[in-house]
């Protein structure tokens, strides 16, 4: 199928990413069905559309006639059939689970046209391991949308083994109608590029806090003032939910290797069911509001500990041949919103400097920080 010729999509999944995918989609002037479990959740979705769509028009975006014509495009159901039955795209944005997922694909591919490319909006799992699901592989992709899909401009385009050409065109060809910036993740790995590269981070800062070389304020002060990141690692792990950290961490460390197990603070806040903003306490206590993190809390701290992290991880992406150096600061500066890319970033700081940062972590915690080759490639 061409995208020139998608009328209608399937949204599978109305939480936040699901009626928000429905929502871009609509926008763009797709039909648009939208299915989840329950009415109550269905009508829930569609409220959180209005008031997005609102929020649109007072910002000069949409105008008021646009609410209402977006909103007449998007239908809801709770039958999968009556969903995607007549489709030429679906988008699955069920929770994080691979049993759950592969039921799914399965189910839509025997109500689903012939000529459908199946979606999975996934941010960890296997795009090849859903496709298993499926008689024909050739047209499962990933596309990874980022929270708030309405506002975040990146979509990760995943292909698992087996997904043909044409289904990869076809996707980075609808990312581009919808007015968002693909990224083509050119193998399949765990995280893609953007976790990938911001989750190893997030777990380096608390293992500096657990290792007790730094305080939880001392790094999130350094890294949004100095470093010039939207917040520290902190407070985003607290934004992302500590559960959903916890399990990328996971994911990796069964597929990477166990230096990506999780901190032991991060394994505690999660046994405790503190998993940041969304429980009123993570890293920080919210239930009296935002925390306050005051400029002068990291001006001691080195930001090259944890950029060199970064970076590195960056760095094992590209030699893995998961995407190229160009792609990779693309997708951290729109998926992360940093205000520059990992290997931007190296040569602005120096390649020496950070290798030499990583040499002494090396030494002192193991082989997981070793600087990758391309490091010392890089111009």
């Amino acid at each position: 199928m061409k995208v020139e010729d998608l009328r209608k999509i399937a949204v599978l999944g109305a939480g936040v990413m699901g009626h928000g995918i429905a929502q871009v989609a609509a926008v763009a002037g797709y039909t648009v069905a939208m299915r989840d479990i329950s009415e109550e959740i269905l009508e829930r979705a569609v409220g959180n559309i209005r008031r997005s769509l609102e929020r649109l028009v007072r910002r000069g975006r949409l105008s008021e006639g646009d609410v209402e014509a977006t909103l007449s495009r998007i239908r809801t159901t709770l039958d999968l059939r009556e969903a995607v039955g007549d489709a030429g795209l679906v988008i699955e944005a069920v929770p994080e689970r691979l049993d759950l997922k592969k039921r799914v694909f399965k189910e839509v591919e025997e109500a689903a046209p012939e000529r459908a490319v199946l979606a999975s909006n996934t941010s960890s799992l296997s795009i090849t391991e859903i496709a298993e699901a499926v008689e024909d592989p050739g047209r499962v992709v990933g596309m990874h949308f980022f929270n708030p899909p309405v506002i975040m401009r990146l979509v990760e385009v995943v292909p698992g083994e087996r997904t043909s050409r044409e289904t990869v065109e076809f996707a980075l060809g609808f990312v581009k109608k919808l007015g968002k910036t693909p990224v083509l993740v050119k193998r399949d790995s765990p995280g893609f590029i953007v976790n990938r590269v911001l989750v190893p981070y997030l777990n380096e800062a608390a293992k500096m806090v657990d290792r007790g070389e730094a305080e939880v304020l001392e790094i999130d002060s350094a890294m949004q003032f100095k470093a010039r990141f939207p917040m520290g690692p902190f407070l985003l792990s607290d934004l992302i939910g500590i559960d959903i950290v916890h399990h990328i961490l996971k994911v990796f460390e069964e597929k990477l290797g166990p230096f990506y197990k999780p901190s032991e603070s991060i394994e505690r806040l999660y046994r405790e069911g503190k998993l940041g903003r969304k429980t009123g306490e993570g890293f920080y206590n919210y239930r009296e509001g935002r925390p306050q993190v005051p400029e002068e809390a990291g001006r001691g701290f080195d930001v090259n500990r944890l950029l060199a992290l970064m970076v590195n991880e960056a760095a094992k992406v590209v030699s893995e041949g998961v995407a190229e150096i160009e792609d990779v600061d693309t997708a951290m500066k729109l998926g992360a919103n940093l205000p520059e890319g990992p290997f931007e970033a190296a040569r602005r700081i120096g390649v020496g400097r950070l290798t030499e940062v990583l040499r002494e972590l090396e030494e002192r915690y193991g082989e997981g920080y070793a600087p990758s080759p391309l490091l010392s490639s890089l111009k």
